[in-house]
């Protein structure tokens, strides 16, 4: 088997965790596979192989990403790459933001993900819902290096507390410091040297003192220190930690177990390059199942645009996409057919008559299986990613009834790139609030869970225009909670021929709002019941 190992550095380049334990692995794969390195920034997509082994990747380009969705590979995750800070730690039980998460639709298409501990990978599958990840439970160490801390595990200890000395803030150099201060500790500080010269060094405290300043996704100093029968200080960003056989091993016994678990990992791996099979796949989430609803009227224009978007999504597999023709007269039905075709998840049902755009989506409704619904418009654009971000955000936030974003506004009506952006949709606070509710929607492609339907009711269809006006308040009323989330996800066409925006039905429109509003005024209370007084008598 032909296989690629792509990373930002090699072991020459940078003597860090990840690069020893990408070296060791390469030199134990070259006997049984013909491998070859490549750097990122060197990956050509014009490289045939039988197999990528991904590790740093955070330079390979975009067209190398999307290169690489469509072969097989499997990602070596060292750190927490899926986060744009690559930290976890000050995030509330490590649930990372929908607008920090990048990079989840290549973790998702990868064969598998490969993580250093329980910890690592719970963080993984609790943020991009994935069931593709094992864990190795353990670093790599060569037999030298086990060699040496099985020599030194019985050294004498000569000193009460030490830290480590770098100049890296994210080690907690300052804060180990501070605290051996603080508890009045004679402590000693062991400098960057050699692994051998640490490890002597190491090897003669009693306690060792590490604050890291973001989550480890192992450690392997903790572990070396555990190695050396050294008790550890330390804080919950720790890794290695959330492994068994941490708390249950030391010393000589430690440097056994992980010469045995290493080994049995590595058989495994091995296996699985050939196989495609790991004994070490971790239990992990599946991505809840959504349901899109929309109502087709001429939308002829549209119609090839919208679907070449909606099927591009990067969940798209864990969705249904539910279209309601409502007596359509333009023939639209061919082009679906087209897409039926080719895509399974694809409803389409045509009524004899128009029941208008919330019947239309009532008729979805009843129909849909998505455990998450959302609203497509035929005239609207959503990013890639932006249904996955929906149910990310409602999956961390059980308590959140509907999700929504700002979203880009265009009066070009067949702009498919974001370049052609005209501006941008104002909400005045950066979370949801009733006071907002009066001038806007929750966005015009909000997600929401099918359980406020079970609670609350179908859309009004006695509404032409703000029968979702209606439906949210409804449920805010009943008490949903709603929440807004940060960045950009979609683009609003404002349609002078659509709906709610041309000239002829805008004043319509206006006035079904203000009757909505007054009906509801209980829902917002007297400050935001004097705004909207404010707004409608303009």
């Amino acid at each position: 088997m032909k296989i690629a190992f792509i990373s930002d550095f090699f072991l020459k380049e940078i003597h860090g965790g990840a690069e020893i334990v990408d070296d060791f692995l390469i030199k134990k794969i070259s006997s049984h596979h013909d491998i070859i390195k490549k750097k990122s920034i060197h990956f050509s997509c014009s490289d045939d192989y039988d197999l990528w082994i991904i590790s740093n990747f955070t330079q390979l380009t975009e067209t190398s990403i999307e290169f690489l969705k469509h072969k097989r590979y499997v990602i070596l995750e060292h750190d927490h790459k899926f986060s744009r800070s690559r930290d976890v730690s000050k995030f509330p039980k490590h649930l990372i933001p929908a607008d920090q998460i990048i990079y989840s639709d290549f973790y998702r298409k990868a064969e598998m993900v490969f993580c250093q501990s329980q910890s690592h990978a719970n963080n993984i599958v609790n943020n991009l819902l994935l069931d593709n990840i094992a864990n190795f439970g353990c670093s790599f160490w060569s037999n030298e290096c086990l060699d040496l801390l099985e020599d030194l595990s019985e050294t004498k200890k000569v000193v009460g507390h030490a830290f480590l000395e770098s100049n890296n803030p994210i080690k907690g150099t300052f804060e180990s410091k501070v605290f051996c201060i603080k508890n009045d500790l004679n402590y000693k500080s062991i400098q960057k040297n050699s692994f051998d010269r640490i490890m002597y060094e190491l090897s003669q405290v009693e306690k060792f003192v590490f604050f890291p300043q973001v989550m480890e996704s192992f450690c392997r100093l903790a572990t070396e220190a555990r190695m050396l029968n050294c008790s550890l200080i330390t804080n919950g960003n720790l890794g290695c930690t959330s492994e068994e056989w941490f708390s249950k091993f030391k010393g000589l016994d430690l440097v056994n177990f992980i010469r045995r678990k290493q080994q049995e990992n590595l058989d495994d791996f091995i296996e699985f390059l050939s196989t495609g099979k790991t004994k070490l796949k971790v239990k992990g989430k599946k991505i809840p199942k959504v349901s899109i609803i929309t109502s087709m009227f001429k939308a002829g224009k549209f119609i090839d645009r919208f679907l070449s978007n909606i099927v591009e999504q990067t969940i798209f597999d864990h969705c249904e996409l539910i279209i309601i023709d409502a007596a359509s007269p333009e023939g639209e039905v061919s082009l679906i057919n087209d897409y039926k075709s080719r895509f399974k998840n694809i409803k389409y049902l045509r009524l004899d008559n128009d029941p208008g755009i919330y019947g239309c989506w009532n008729e979805a409704i009843k129909i849909a299986s998505g455990k998450y619904i959302t609203n497509a418009n035929l005239d609207d654009l959503r990013f890639r990613n932006q249904i996955e971000v929906m149910i990310n955000s409602l999956e961390k936030n059980p308590d959140v009834d509907l999700v929504y974003a700002e979203t880009f506004i265009t009066k070009d009506a067949f702009t498919k790139k974001i370049e052609n952006i005209e501006a941008k949709t104002t909400y005045p606070t950066s979370t949801f609030s009733l006071e907002n509710m009066v001038k806007c929607l929750p966005g015009c492609m909000p997600v929401w869970r099918r359980s406020i339907h079970d609670k609350n009711g179908f859309f009004d269809e006695s509404l032409k225009y703000a029968g979702d006006h209606e439906m949210w308040l409804r449920a805010v009323r009943a008490g949903s909670k709603f929440k807004k989330i940060g960045g950009v996800y979609g683009t609003y066409l404002f349609n002078e021929e659509g709906l709610s925006t041309s000239k002829k039905t805008m004043a319509k429109k206006f006035l079904e709002e203000k009757k909505i509003f007054w009906e509801y005024s209980d829902v917002f209370g007297l400050n935001v019941t004097n705004k909207f007084r404010e707004y409608f008598s303009k």
